[in-house]
């Protein structure tokens, strides 16, 4: 693969993610000690960026970051070390997905399902080939810039993931990887524990099919449920349309069950200033204001049609501190309560055959 001019990065196609690798990095150089300010202006990123609650960044840019950090490093395994430091909660709600699921198999599922919410960037397709199953991470990234550390580190997180979450020790039959490798062989099949190819077609991970059918020890099926609901709110919003709305909406979702949807944080985000936020909103004929009271709405709608996503439930989702917030905000919206809506919903529901 050839290396992009540093000047190149505004011309990629933009690819969002939430830049939790970037993070991971950052926090990685810090404890060492580096200087990132000049790293992180090759990649045009900023750490107010990555560390206040992000609301994501250009795939682009967290690959140069990774790549630029291993040479500062001089460690040409820095996305393996860096996975085997980090806390894997910092992964987030798909971490959170797969770890209330039943199986390893079902988490994997839900992985592939709501990655999404994670980066536009990677799709997980999971297929069966004999007593194995085959995990291919497909990038949708049509550029060329190097992905070597970000390959390594989710190779390692998710394996750290699976034994966490299972409390077994176990190693994938092999794993696959699209770029090249001529030094430091012997480290990362240490670190692997598994025959690892390189130069493949896809980054693709083969484990054994008794490993799919481990139960996971943390499993709470009430909370999945929740998570889901947030997960399938998230999905569904970040299919608007592109504009200045639809990214503050974006943002917004992720920051509601946090209790901080402020125009403040999210022009932070989007690296504006609060006044100039507030001005291209109006200049596309909405307010911030209108524009949180809309979505909420619009997500209240939806999490009430799922009957295992309780009104207390769908108020956190929401971003209100307490239920009477929401039972008046619900009945400023439709004339109702949640409770007489949702009930409403259910009776005029098809009756099962």
């Amino acid at each position: 693969m050839r290396n992009l001019p540093q000047d190149d990065i505004s011309q990629l196609p933009f690819v969002w993610t939430r830049g939790i690798a970037a993070r991971e990095t950052l926090h990685y150089l810090d404890r060492n000690g580096i200087d990132t300010g000049p790293l992180l202006l090759k990649c045009e990123l900023s750490r107010a960026q990555l560390t206040q609650d992000p609301g994501g960044v250009s795939a682009a840019s967290q690959h140069r970051f990774l790549e630029l950090a291993a040479v500062e490093m001089d460690d040409p395994l820095l996305g393996l070390h860096i996975a085997a430091a980090m806390d894997l909660r910092e992964i987030g709600l798909l971490f959170y997905l797969t770890a209330s699921s039943a199986t390893v198999a079902e988490a994997l599922e839900h992985l592939a399902q709501y990655a999404a919410t994670t980066t536009e960037e990677i799709r997980l397709e999971i297929s069966q080939q004999q007593c194995e199953t085959v995990l291919t991470f497909n990038r949708v990234l049509g550029i060329e810039e190097p992905c070597r550390q970000h390959s390594e580190l989710i190779a390692l997180a998710l394996n750290r993931v699976l034994h966490k979450l299972t409390n077994r020790d176990f190693a994938p039959a092999r794993i696959g990887f699209a770029h090249a490798r001529n030094s430091g062989l012997r480290e990362i099949h240490r670190i692997l524990r598994c025959p690892v190819e390189f130069v493949q077609t896809v980054d693709r991970w083969v484990l054994p099919q008794q490993v799919m059918e481990l139960p996971i020890v943390s499993e709470d099926s009430r909370l999945l449920q929740i998570l889901e609901a947030h997960a399938g709110g998230i999905l569904s919003e970040r299919r608007a349309p592109p504009g200045l709305r639809s990214l503050v909406e974006d943002r917004l979702v992720s920051l509601l069950p946090s209790g901080r949807p402020q125009a403040s944080v999210i022009a932070e985000q989007l690296g504006m200033s609060e006044r100039s936020l507030r001005r291209r909103l109006l200049e596309e004929g909405t307010n911030f204001a209108e524009l949180l009271d809309r979505l909420r709405k619009r997500l209240a709608l939806r999490y009430l049609d799922d009957e295992h996503v309780s009104l207390k439930q769908i108020a956190w989702l929401l971003g209100y501190s307490e239920l009477g917030a929401f039972n008046h905000a619900f009945k400023r919206w439709t004339g109702t309560s949640p409770g007489q809506m949702r009930r409403q919903r259910a009776s005029a529901s098809p009756s099962p055959a």
